[in-house]
């Protein structure tokens, strides 16, 4: 199968972002690469009073390893997400090319994500 972006539900603990942070999330979001959606809980990449965080991983529903990736806003206290992601560990790969394309596939949900206040997954496989 395909990789695949889809909606999954609305973002929990949403923070509703203003103009400035939906203005400088794109570039925020766009400094994410394939290595990035594997590695360990932290952060990943910081742009203006915005973050892009490894919230760590977990087991979905059919045994699958899924990896939490979310934009959020710093100093703010409870609900600071205005970006959700989660990517499957079946879109790993070797191939460079595959690896910009599972890449593309986590900015486009990302992006998806800030636009409409839904969290996306990215799953299927690579060719």
């Amino acid at each position: 199968m395909p990789m695949t972006v889809a909606a999954d539900g609305p973002i929990p603990n949403r923070f509703i972002p203003g103009a400035a942070h939906r203005n400088a999330a794109p570039a925020l979001i766009a400094q994410l690469d394939y290595d990035d959606l594997w590695r360990g809980q932290g952060t990943l990449h910081t742009e203006g009073a915005l973050r892009l965080d490894m919230q760590g991983s977990f087991v979905g529903p059919n045994g699958n390893r899924w990896y939490n990736l979310q934009v959020q806003v710093n100093g703010i206290t409870g609900h600071s997400t205005i970006a959700q992601a989660n990517v499957c560990e079946t879109i790993q790969t070797a191939d460079k090319a595959n690896q910009r394309g599972a890449a593309g596939k986590a900015i486009s949900a990302l992006n998806q994500s800030l636009d409409s206040g839904n969290k996306y997954k990215v799953s299927g496989t690579n060719p």
